[in-house]
This record gives C-alpha cells, structure tokens and sequence, in this order.
C-alpha cells in the first residue's frame, strides 16, 4: 500500500531526516552538511526560497529547495532528494510542482535545475516531467564531472523574436 506523503515548508524537527536521506541515497559528505545547513537558513527567507519537505508519519522521505532569482526573474531548484524507500511514487514530482507553485507565485518566467551528467536517473527523470536540456557545464561538481542545466519556461515568446534577425 503507498504510504500518505504531504508536502509541507520546512520545518526544524525534520532536521535529522534530511542526513538520513542524503546518506541513504549515497550523497557525499562534503554536499550533506551544506544542504542540511542551507534547508534551515533558507527557511528564514521565504521571499526568495522555497524549502518543502515530503512528510510520511513523523519523518521526512524527501526535501527540495528552490530560489528565486530577481535579476533574471527565474527560479532554481536546489537539493531535490527523496528516500530510496519513497522512489518512484511521486515524490519528487509533488515536490518539484511545488518548487514550480512558487516559481508562479514570484512571477518567475521559468525554473531550472543543475545535475550531474552522470546522472541519468534524475536525467530522464526531468524530461518526464517537462524540462528541457538547456547547457552543459564542464567540471561544474568536479574535474571530471560535467553538469547539466535543464529548463522549464512558463511562457513562451513570439516565434519571431527566437530567430536571429536576417
């Protein structure tokens, strides 16, 4: 039977399970602690980030943060993470419609996300759900390990102005 999972902000007492989720899916030291630390710090500025937690019971099976940048008007999606255990029963899809909620509500004129190339999984799994392959970075996490940008914009320009002029 597939276990109630509510999308909720950050909240402290859920602290512990972040750690837990990161270690679980195999993230490195060195990206845990910064995300445990950015989840709660970011949760303070709820003008320009959005820090949600998946809630099952009393633990957190997942988590996303995104941020809202004013320059540019678009918003990134940042530490998205769900339990091994939770996988592949939405999860990450509520929590990235959620991102994408408040991406609308800060009239953002889209949402992007980093990922490791190697990543195939989370690859595929942002084309599923409508993002395109924007640009790859070259040794964006390291020297050996490219990143890869993929977009979703919200609303679409005139066909005319995406074609360079003759």
């Amino acid at each position: 039977m597939k276990p109630t999972v509510t999308i909720i902000d950050y909240q402290q007492g859920y602290q512990s399970s972040i750690r837990a989720i990161l270690t679980k899916i195999g993230w490195a030291e060195q990206y845990i602690a910064p995300a445990e630390q950015n989840m709660q710090n970011l949760s303070l500025d709820k003008e320009n980030y959005g820090v949600y937690l998946a809630v099952s019971g009393e633990r957190a099976v997942g988590f996303l943060y995104v941020q809202y940048y004013a320059w540019n008007q678009l918003c990134q999606i940042h530490g998205l993470a769900v339990d091994v255990d939770f996988q592949r029963q939405g999860i990450a899809s509520a929590l990235v419609a959620r991102a994408e909620e408040f991406a609308r509500w800060k009239k953002a004129r889209g949402i992007y996300v980093d990922t490791p190339a190697n990543n195939t999984r989370g690859r595929k799994f942002y084309e599923a759900i409508g993002y395109q392959l924007g640009y790859i970075m070259p040794r964006y996490y390291e020297d050996e390990l490219d990143g890869v940008t993929y977009q979703k914009f919200f609303t679409t320009l005139p066909s005319s102005t995406n074609l360079p002029s003759p």
